[in-house]
């Protein structure tokens, strides 16, 4: 092909090859522009199946001008001999490229890289597009920094019967979403999973689903068996690592409802750490250029900006994401004795001196999991076992002695609490453990949470053991001094949502344990994206416990989305009662009770589509007139 010409394009050179279509650097004869030309292999251009499945490329990407989506100019058709596609041509590096070059990327060029992708996709599934084949070889990076998604070969519009080659599984194993795996019905979730699984492996320079072969990985997928990326790469961003913990949920409705949601959350894990997406001096343009320089400023930066923000979060009682960025920043540099004093300060703990500092700080955290018959300080030696996060999200929002309560039941929007002081449990025994071994260097702890029962091989943070401390028997207070904080747990069987008091985010309905508040007249309120905003009403006592504060709630009312390019004039009826064209709807509707069963008609001239939705779990959904989500 080389040295020959295509119509008005000429080609120049070779620059790839794939399964289906051999890439080339051409040049527009007239216009003088360079240009990538896309050839389809000729024997496969012999297959009606296979040039029909290449037109449909064109066809995706022809609809999508985005920045962040390669744009197309030309298409051969069908019926030309040499079936070709023309689109810019992109200087720059596949991901692929780049993790070779790089390893593992910087957690901070992670999240400014996943906003472009994510700001795509939201783009292309608004267009009712999905990609379908989401990895680092189908995604490049400019020189000047900015994302091209690329390679639609495999993708689908939602609004039409799906297109694969028969008895194949279209994509590529390690990036597939389970329902992709087991080829069932798919919607933009399965492109958030493979946009889960690429930021994991950029983060961590590892794939979350391993295997030695591709039936292997597939069934890792399917069964969710692999580790979060924080125990893989410690050292990354909290947020990033919760980001991608719900992208790779293994049930679609796990996963967060729209790309949008992605860009935002990881936009907030740059706003953490006083980082704008593309600002200087750490863009992705110049860590292309000086990435030995970028990662050493991005340090610097991380270990005064993670200590802050530890600070202000620890300030505002959000003492998780305190600790999590505590945590990081001791991965990154574990010589911060000022850090190491806040956490003993949260914990309470009294160290005896500067060599144990962190010791206690750790005892701290860990000491709270202990329970013998009442709750109690385990001193000593402590077995190498890796922490779970329930563990540490209890130990920062219980206190040290806890009475047993009650379940207290909301009726209405209005409970007051009973005015009996809490009961304390009494001490346990001392506990006299000699220690084995000295003290190590200290190892910066971190959470985590194993995925499956499948054994695997870890490094577990070790505790070391203390000197023996006697502990004082605590006597039971009858009367709680008056600022002593109440402690309160809210529990719902409708639903998750977020507990805020006076603006300030305390908790959820799923946390364990309980939310120190202080005493006094509250007004609680309850949201999520699922259910309406709820209030309720408590006074506390000093002191008191109310563990399970059962509250009912309402379900949301959810939004179905139509594809932009159905018909503008097609009627939608909801529930056999007719609401409108699209372009009066503005190609949406509200589906007011989104447990229920709902059935959706769309008429177009002659033609009806109808789709039953039931129990929704996101507050969006797309309609597709094929298959139900």
């Amino acid at each position: 092909m080389i040295g020959s010409t295509l119509d008005k394009y000429e080609v120049l050179q070779k620059i790839g090859e794939g399964g289906m279509a051999t890439v080339y650097r051409g040049r527009h004869l007239t216009l003088d522009r360079e240009v990538a030309i896309k050839v389809l292999h000729p024997h496969l251009s012999s297959s009606t199946r296979n040039r029909k499945r290449f037109s449909r490329e064109a066809r995706a990407i022809e609809c999508l001008h985005h920045p962040h989506i390669l744009e197309i100019h030309d298409f051969s058709g069908e019926d030309h001999t040499d079936c070709y596609i023309i689109t810019e041509f992109v200087h720059g590096w596949t991901l692929t490229e780049l993790l070779e070059q790089h390893g593992r990327l910087p957690s901070e060029v992670v999240c400014m890289m996943g906003i472009q992708l994510a700001q795509a996709l939201a783009y292309a599934h608004d267009q009712g597009v999905l990609h379908r084949d989401l990895k680092p070889d189908n995604v490049m990076v400019r020189v000047d920094g900015q994302v091209k998604l690329m390679d639609f070969g495999i993708a689908r519009f939602l609004d039409e019967a799906q297109v694969t080659l028969t008895g194949a599984l279209v994509g590529s194993p390690a990036y597939m979403s389970p329902e992709q795996a087991r080829e069932a019905t798919l919607d933009h979730r399965s492109d958030l999973f493979s946009l889960g699984t690429l930021l994991f492996h950029l983060a961590s320079g590892e794939l979350p689903f391993r295997g030695s072969n591709p039936s292997l990985i597939l069934r890792n997928i399917i069964e969710g068996d692999r580790q979060q990326l924080t125990e893989v790469a410690p050292e990354v961003s909290a947020r990033l690592g919760d980001v991608v913990e719900a992208l790779l949920s293994t049930h679609p409705e796990d996963r967060p409802g729209s790309a949008t949601w992605v860009a935002e959350q990881l936009t907030q894990a740059l706003h953490e750490v006083g980082l704008e997406p593309d600002a200087p001096p750490f863009t992705v343009e110049r860590f292309l250029r000086e990435h030995g320089d970028v990662k050493d400023e991005l340090h610097a930066h991380l270990l005064t900006a993670l200590k802050a923000a530890g600070t202000e979060r620890l300030d505002e009682g959000d003492h998780l994401r305190a600790l999590q960025l505590f945590n990081r920043l001791l991965v990154l540099d574990e010589d911060q004795p000022e850090v190491l004093a806040l956490i003993q300060d949260f914990h309470g703990v009294q160290a005896r001196s500067d060599e144990r500092r962190w010791w206690w700080a750790a005892a701290g955290l860990l000491g709270l999991a202990a329970s013998v018959g009442g709750l109690w300080w385990a001193m000593g030696q402590h077995e190498e076992t890796p922490l779970d996060d329930d563990v540490l999200a209890e130990a920062t929002i219980r206190p040290l002695t806890e009475a047993p309560t009650e379940p207290a039941v909301v009726h209405g929007t209005s409970l007051v609490a009973s005015t009996q002081p809490a009961v304390v449990p009494s001490p346990a025994p001392v506990v006299d453990v000699t220690p084995k071994r000295p003290d190590p260097a200290p190892t910066p702890i971190t959470p985590v949470k194993p995925r499956s029962s499948v054994p695997r091989t870890r490094v577990a943070p070790v505790v070391p053991a203390a000197p023996v401390v006697p502990i004082e028997p605590v006597e039971a207070e009858t009367d709680p001094v008056p600022d002593t904080p109440a402690c309160v747990a809210f529990r719902s069987l409708d639903g998750i949502a977020h507990v805020y008091l006076e603006g300030r985010r305390l908790g959820t309905t799923r946390d364990r344990g309980c939310l120190e508040v202080p005493p006094g007249d509250h007004t609680f309120m309850l949201q999520g994206p699922m259910i309406l905003d709820k209030t309720v009403q408590l006074q506390l006592q000093p002191g008191q416990h109310l563990e399970q504060v059962m509250v009912q709630l309402e379900r949301a009312p959810a939004t179905l989305r139509f594809p932009a390019t159905m018909e503008s004039g097609c009627v939608v009826s909801l529930d056999g009662m007719p609401q409108g064209t699209l372009h009066d709807l503005d190609h949406h509707i509200s589906l007011p009770r989104p447990e229920r069963e709902h059935q959706v008609t769309v008429t177009c001239g002659g033609r009806s589509q109808t789709v039953t939705y039931r129990d929704l779990t996101y507050p969006e959904v797309m309609f597709d007139g094929s298959e139900a989500p």
